[in-house]
């Protein structure tokens, strides 16, 4: 069971308009963030290298053109570096020249170490590399042979090195700074994107809250002011609830000709049995009754079953239950009976969702039935719980036993002869309440008298 409603739930967001939208927003920003952050700092490490190759390569120059060799093997330089750190013991800055079988000269800021230069592998054109240098540095080095003036047999190997640190440290806080950035710029994308969608998407929420009142009976159509891209769906929805309409109002008067056109016939047979009295005129008369009051019940599920499809029926239950408590008091005024029609504090707002004539027949049978037993008091009440709406009518009266209450749903079936009425009050709000999908129930009163139970659907509000 859990597995099934997580796949559920897993379908519901797959089909979510608002959930596509944010992912596929999501995806592209953070593709193309990822995508432009790399390509930036790939671009800045590669301009930072070659600024950085260029001025070792400027350092190597200049070390080449300050040397000049007065005697084989021994070299001279017109004037020294203009760097002070290539005097500086260990101080990453180091420059070196190199010949077989000669004496290496190199900068005091090598102190006591040498760059190792491989003498068997030509460097004629300018040659760059990564070395370790003293105490664990990691140096980009630059190395080219060169036959200085006066001494044409040697070939010397000139070498500048400089530790890496430096342009390391910028391509760090470069990256940093560009990881933040890009993440501060992601986050404003996808709260834009968030904001985008959720007012993008407002009219469809729009449209969700006009359905809803138009459900709940407070509005009959939706409106007109939608945005161009949504108002023709408004539109078609619009006309889709007039041909609804128009459909269950031509099979109301479709059930009400077809009563007519039945009553009629069944009236002539009754009173024909009635002026010919005999045995056929008693089966005659038997069977239209019965005929009559299986037209009467069809029809009524027929004009029902029409109105719980017109999706705007809504009725008020505290109006009909105070306004039938009201008539039944005038009608029974002989009895001197307490008529108390309470409810809670939302009794307002208690709408019941199907027409308000079929709601004053429940109720009116149920309040006119315990007027009848009752001896001096009827109370009826109505209150919400859950999807639906408890109406309760109590009366003080003898009650119906528990072996006989399910005898008192049948058409026609009285307890009582003495008692006036047709014996189908009962049975036509049974009948009623399961075609709206309620149910009644029967249940004693302490200390004496019948407990009436009605439950019926209630309309949405947006309370």
């Amino acid at each position: 069971m859990l597995i099934q409603k997580n796949k559920t739930h897993k379908a519901s967001v797959n089909r979510s308009l608002w959930f596509r939208l944010i992912s596929y927003s999501v995806v592209w920003t953070l593709f193309a963030l990822i995508l432009g952050g790399y390509l930036l700092s790939l671009t800045f490490k590669e301009t930072i290298e070659n600024n950085f190759d260029a001025r070792l390569n400027g350092l190597l120059e200049n070390l080449i053109g300050v040397s000049d060799s007065i005697s084989e093997g021994e070299i001279t330089f017109y004037r020294t570096l203009t760097d002070s750190r290539f005097e500086q013991p260990y101080s990453g800055w180091y420059w070196q020249i190199s010949a077989e079988d000669e004496e290496t000269i190199r900068s005091r800021s090598l102190w006591d170490q040498k760059l190792d230069p491989d003498l068997g592998i030509s460097a004629s054109q300018t040659r760059y590399s990564r070395a370790i240098g003293p105490e664990d540095q990691k140096l980009r080095r630059v190395e080219r042979d060169i036959t200085l003036p006066g001494d044409d047999k040697t070939v010397y190997r000139f070498i500048v090195a400089i530790d890496r640190s430096e342009i390391d440290e910028q391509l760090d806080r470069f990256d940093n700074i560009l990881i933040y950035s890009l993440g501060a710029l992601g986050i404003g994308l996808i709260a834009a994107s968030l904001l985008q969608v959720f007012l993008g998407l407002k009219p469809l929420r729009n449209i969700r809250l006009s359905l809803l009142r138009i459900r709940t009976g407070e509005d009959a159509h939706l409106p007109d002011d939608f945005p161009m891209e949504i108002q023709p769906l408004a539109d078609e929805m619009n006309a889709l609830l007039d041909h609804n309409n128009q459909i269950v109002e031509r099979s109301r008067t479709q059930v009400g000709n077809l009563a007519h056109a039945l009553k009629t016939p069944l009236a002539v047979l009754m009173n024909e049995s009635e002026r010919h009295p005999g045995q056929l005129s008693e089966v005659v008369s038997k069977q239209a009754n019965i005929m009559r009051r299986q037209v009467d019940h069809y029809l009524r599920r027929a004009r029902v079953a029409a109105s719980t499809k017109v999706i705007t029926s809504r009725t008020e239950v505290w109006t009909v239950l105070n306004d039938m408590c009201r008539v039944m008091a005038k009608i029974h005024r002989d009895k001197n009976l307490t008529m108390l029609p309470t409810g809670g504090d939302d009794q307002s707002r208690l709408y019941f969702r199907g027409e308000r004539q079929d709601l004053e027949e429940m109720v009116g049978n149920l309040i006119e039935n315990a007027a009848k037993w009752a001896d001096s008091k009827v109370i009826a009440s109505c209150q919400r719980k859950g999807d639906h709406i408890l109406i309760q009518v109590i009366d003080d009266g003898p009650g119906i036993d528990r072996k006989v209450r399910e005898a008192v749903f049948i058409r026609g079936e009285r307890l009582d002869e003495n008692t006036p009425g047709t014996g189908l009050g009962l049975s036509i709000v049974k009948d009623l309440a399961g075609l709206y999908g309620g149910e009644i129930t029967l249940t004693d009163n302490e200390p004496h008298g019948l407990h009436v139970r009605l439950i019926l659907p209630a309309a949405v509000t947006n309370s």
